[in-house]
């Protein structure tokens, strides 16, 4: 039970709602899911070039695959890691949906919690040997655009509520 201050200025005690919790928890859940099917999308869609490939023509002749995989070239285009800023938009959307189930920082930061540990699952080797981040600049900007902003925002709202602690003190 929580307390809370009436029109008259009485203290008046809060029941919390039945359904409340496991909506909060279906909430939490969501959320968590959420965070881990933008990451899949923010990996495949990462690797997105603007511009123009020099890759070679191929040949009327029917060719071996290896050869042709290993021919083509990305010179001429740019890496455009459009998802890696829209991670930080989508990452610090999910901290503030979370923070309407609780304003605790520990609950708010799960999203990017599963976030984190889906991203080093992608980046890394699979058990042939693949991996789905490879370790260039476009994989940096995808973690660090992906987690600065949201513990920005952590800093910031842990910060703001103690501010309004020390000032309910004085």
């Amino acid at each position: 039970m929580t307390a809370a201050v009436a029109e008259h200025g009485d203290p008046v005690e809060l029941r919390s709602v039945p359904g409340r919790t496991w909506v909060g928890a279906a909430i939490a859940l969501f959320l968590t899911v959420d965070a881990l099917i933008t990451l899949v999308l923010e990996v495949l869609y990462l690797p997105i070039y603007v511009g123009h490939a020099n890759a070679p023509l191929s040949e009327p002749v029917l060719a071996a695959a290896a050869p042709l995989a290993s021919t083509s070239t990305t010179a001429g285009a740019i890496a455009l890691p459009i998802t890696a800023l829209l991670a930080g938009v989508v990452n610090v959307l999910l901290v503030m949906g979370m923070s309407v189930v609780s304003q605790r920082i520990p609950v708010m930061i799960i999203p990017i919690t599963v976030w984190t540990l889906g991203f080093l699952v992608c980046a890394s080797s699979g058990p042939g040997g693949d991996a789905l981040l490879i370790s260039d600049w476009p994989t940096m900007a995808l973690l660090l655009c992906g987690l600065v902003p949201p513990g920005l925002y952590l800093y910031w709202k842990a910060t703001s509520r103690y501010a309004h602690e020390i000032k309910a003190v004085r």
